[in-house]
């Protein structure tokens, strides 16, 4: 946005016109280029996403703002709609994302003169959370329903300590990397196996769940009632 001066005078083959030129001024805006931008974190494509996760992405040249728009289809915008977030290259969401969703991401970077056309929408997976429930039965009697206790995606998270407690709050039972298959809970005890030869009788148990890493869930408490 520059103003420039020109200047004109007339001549011909033997002199140039005296006292005769006029200086004329014209302001001219220049089109700064403006890039589209990526997401640097997540990345696109990224798998197993943390659902508080934020959002960060690269600077786009020539930008002085982005606006941002996020949903859980492609061209929805349920979670961010069309946001102005300014001259920033980072956002965080008010609350967490939906557990194991595709979430669509576009970021359109602007300036004085417009905005960035032809930015691409991208996408990454939230990761698949376990289910913080803290009251369960099972009636391991051997019928072939609802025989062992299954904990509702816990195969997602193999590095889990399950421990079940009695009333009193001795240990009846201690698993690593519980999975709902092979290593499960059937009613049997593998702690204090004085109580019974291994199974267990009927009645209220207390257990808690513990899970390593970082993610949103990593250790649980609750119930579990036993019937035969």
């Amino acid at each position: 946005n520059t103003t420039i001066y020109v200047t004109i005078t007339s001549y011909n083959f033997f002199f140039n016109a005296a006292a005769c030129s006029e200086i004329y001024s014209i302001s001219l805006k220049i089109a700064i280029t403006i890039s589209c931008t990526a997401l640097s974190s997540p990345i696109n494509g990224a798998n197993n996403v943390s659902v508080s996760t934020n959002l960060q992405w690269n600077a786009a040249s020539g930008a002085t703002g982005y606006r941002l728009s996020v949903g859980t289809s492609s061209g929805a915008t349920d979670i961010v709609n069309n946001t102005d977030v300014g001259n920033v290259t980072s956002y965080s969401f008010a609350s967490n994302l939906p557990e194991n969703t595709t979430i669509y991401v576009t970021i359109t970077p602007y300036n004085s003169v417009g905005d960035a056309t032809g930015c691409s929408v991208e996408v990454f997976n939230t990761e698949l959370l376990y289910v913080n429930d803290t009251k369960y039965g099972f009636s391991p009697n051997g019928d072939g329903i609802n025989d062992v206790w299954v904990i509702t995606t816990i195969e997602q998270y193999p590095n889990n300590t399950v421990t079940i407690y009695n009333r009193w709050g001795d240990i009846v039972f201690q698993a690593k990397g519980y999975n709902n298959t092979t290593i499960v809970f059937d009613g049997r005890a593998n702690k204090n196996t004085n109580m019974g030869a291994g199974e267990l009788p009927e009645g209220t148990y207390f257990f808690s769940i513990d899970i390593q890493g970082t993610h949103p869930i990593q250790k649980t408490k609750g119930f579990l009632v036993l019937k035969r």
